[in-house]
């Protein structure tokens, strides 16, 4: 996961998570969602985004995001799996088709978590931090040997036979799409620059995505097709004071069909 702050333009080596995540909290805004619960978030100008989750007055996680500004998606069946990742299917907003389903690190995990963990219908607004590009097949640099056009597939969806007792869905996918605009950006906080892309992968889906300065020799002109191995995040813009009320008796039964303890 530390990894991911470099696509932000983040170094942890050099800044340490410990003072980094204090920088975060005291520029953030808080939001509390219960006396347990509160939310740390910070929005640089550059659009790089840090969650600082605290419970009972303590950090106990940090996740790096991207503020995104890309057309927000129909999903449904939304659910938490774990302490960072939800699933939900994206969904055609035309016909309510599904287009895929996904795994993806929720920007407010705590607003579902305190609504129950689980949604029928909902919005979100998707990120993505990329671990590598490369052109894509049908690009004229791509070449013969360029990955395959994938469009959007989430890496772990389905439980392999053989997975470990505490295995769960990864937020990793393989994304390929066309680069509608490209900017070299600076995060005001660490002076440090990153890519900043918006793909599209199909119409009607768009995907904001940050990459380390280093990952691309330059900026990638519009019309760049890209395949981009990154790992998805996402908001559903839940708000304290809107939040739906928790199912809790079918919560409940739901964890307990899953083998998990209710926290």
């Amino acid at each position: 996961m530390t990894g991911l702050f470099a696509s932000i333009g983040v170094d942890l080596a050099r800044e340490g998570l410990s003072r980094f995540t204090t920088a975060v909290v005291s520029a953030g805004t808080a939001v509390p969602f219960s006396r347990r619960h509160c939310d740390h978030v910070w929005t640089d100008p550059s659009g790089a985004r840090v969650v600082a989750r605290s419970r009972w007055g303590r950090v106990h996680h940090v996740l790096p995001s991207l503020a995104g500004g890309a057309v927000a998606v129909a999903c449904g069946d939304i659910r938490l799996i774990d302490d960072r990742t939800a699933v939900m299917d994206l969904l055609d907003d035309t016909d309510g088709g599904l287009i895929c389903p996904v795994a993806l690190l929720l920007e407010d995990h705590t607003a579902l978590h305190v609504a129950g963990g689980a949604m029928a219908r909902g919005q979100v607004v998707l990120s993505a931090l990329a671990e590598s590009l490369a052109p894509a097949r049908g690009d004229p640099a791509g070449g013969p040997d360029a990955p395959a056009d994938p469009g959007l597939v989430s890496d772990d969806l389905v439980r392999p036979t053989q997975a470990a007792a505490g295995w769960t869905p990864s937020a990793r996918a393989g994304l390929t799409g066309t680069v509608r605009a490209a900017q070299l950006r600076t995060n005001t906080l660490t002076g440090q620059e990153f890519h900043w892309l918006r793909l599209r992968i199909r119409p009607g889906l768009e995907i904001d995505v940050a990459a380390p300065a280093t990952a691309l020799p330059a900026v990638p002109g519009p019309g760049t097709r890209l395949h981009v191995r990154a790992v998805l995040t996402g908001r559903l813009d839940l708000q304290p004071g809107t939040l739906p009320r928790p199912r809790k008796e079918g919560h409940l039964l739901n964890l307990l069909r899953r083998g998990r303890a209710p926290s």
